[in-house]
């Protein structure tokens, strides 16, 4: 028989964190919920009112829980730590006392917390808001963010989608995304109302992203979808060619190919009328490789033209910016050719371009790199330099999590071996790691 749910008000924000917490550390160890249950020997439902803060575990939960997620120790001491904050609420609370005092104790808290937790390694961003959310309280402000705070979250998030570890986002988008929903019904003014439209456009994009690594494709269609409504809607054009574009390009990767990318690149180019943006050159640079896929050589050389004449008339702002998601900068344009270069058989001028690529590529940027890398090792199998060519690109896909994109290109490097290098362990090696890919 389960154990009866001790209630609680679900807003009581030390029980969110820690939440959160537990739902963070689940979903990187790809348990669900009923997975968990199972482990520590309760009731699914337990999980999911724990998660959710409609109920307070006791410490031997907390400690069984930390031990199945391989938590050492971090989700018992935030267990401590909550419960601790959660007992001087309750007391303040008794004492009719607030201000300065409280506001101090909770920061002690937090400082607390994040020295215990290893500086927030561990922590979602969200389970941190969730405590910071206490302290409202204690202010005569409300805590709720202003148009200005969602621009600054929107271009934080568009800092790390190149930089940081694919689909480790996702708990944070879907609560900011959330909050975001409400800000929307309250907005009044039209341009706050189209403002907040825009960032949610953003953020609706960047789980999109996320969602193609780890959930199904439908997810990350219907996410998509929301992007481009929100775009749309909040008149920014650029926005929407941008969105377009990478949703085709989300769709090479996914072999969802036909008139659902065909549809969106030409929405896309149509949208930008012949004027440069980054969104342009991106539903340009999807339109070179869907043509190199089909063996349109001729066509997609041309479409590179295209591509490399609307490269050269990008502002500054996008050439210039080597990070964010609304940079180009020219390791993206060299990389975006040689793929499309070395699909059509032309390695050989693609290896000049890569080896610039890599040179110039930031060490933030470690996917990226492994994904250039992998396509100079598709050229050397290509130029039958098999032995080279596969032990490099295996070293690659081992030390990176398979994404979508390198997903895409070690099934390349893998079809370009000969018959007979097929057979060989690194090549079968190299092909199991190409078999998690879900179809669009």
């Amino acid at each position: 028989m389960p154990r009866t749910p001790q209630p609680v008000n679900p807003a009581d924000s030390p029980w969110r964190l820690l939440g959160s917490t537990i739902r963070h550390w689940r979903e990187n160890a790809h348990f669900s919920q009923r997975g968990l249950a199972e482990m520590v020997h309760v009731d699914h439902t337990m999980i999911s009112a724990w998660e959710r803060a409609a109920s307070r575990m006791d410490i031997s939960s907390a400690r069984a829980i930390d031990t199945a997620l391989e938590a050492n120790g971090q989700i018992a001491e935030l267990h401590a730590l909550v419960v601790e904050l959660a007992r001087f609420r309750v007391s303040n609370e008794k004492t009719s006392t607030s201000g300065r005092n409280e506001d101090d104790v909770e920061r002690r808290t937090l400082l607390q917390l994040l020295i215990t937790m290893g500086a927030g390694s561990g922590i979602p961003a969200s389970a941190v808001d969730a405590l910071h959310a206490g302290l409202g309280r204690t202010t005569d402000h409300a805590a709720e963010n202003s148009v200005s705070d969602w621009e600054q979250i929107a271009w934080d998030y568009a800092q790390g989608v190149w930089t940081e570890p694919p689909a480790s986002r996702i708990a944070d988008l879907t609560g900011d995304i959330r909050n975001l929903e409400q800000a929307l019904t309250h907005a009044q003014a039209p341009a706050e109302h189209t403002t907040l439209l825009r960032v949610y456009a953003q953020l609706a994009a960047f789980l999109a992203l996320d969602l193609a690594e780890t959930s199904s494709a439908r997810a990350c269609w219907r996410s998509w979808r929301a992007a481009r409504s929100a775009a749309d809607a909040s008149g920014d054009r650029e926005l929407s060619v941008w969105i377009r574009a990478e949703e085709a390009t989300q769709s090479f990767y996914m072999r969802r190919l036909g008139p659902a990318a065909d549809t969106l690149i030409e929405e896309a180019v149509h949208l930008a009328d012949g004027r440069p943006s980054l969104g342009l050159a991106q539903a340009l640079k999807g339109r070179s490789r869907i043509l190199a896929e089909a063996g349109q050589v001729t066509s997609a050389r041309e479409v590179l033209d295209d591509f490399r004449g609307v490269y050269e008339r990008l502002p500054t702002s996008v050439t210039d910016d080597p990070i964010s998601v609304w940079g180009l900068p020219l390791e993206s344009a060299q990389y975006a050719e040689a793929f499309v270069l070395t699909k059509l058989g032309d390695g050989k001028s693609a290896m000049p371009m890569l080896e610039q690529a890599l040179a110039s590529c930031p060490r933030e940027k470690a996917g990226g790199r492994a994904n250039i890398g992998l396509i100079q090792a598709w050229g050397l199998v290509q130029d039958r330099d098999v032995t080279e060519g596969l032990g490099h690109a295996l070293d690659l896909a081992t030390s990176l999590p398979t994404t979508i994109a390198r997903r895409k290109i070690m099934r390349e490097v893998v079809a370009a071996l000969p018959e007979r290098a097929r057979t060989l362990p690194a090549a079968r090696e190299l092909h199991a790691l190409t078999t998690g890919d879900r179809p669009g």
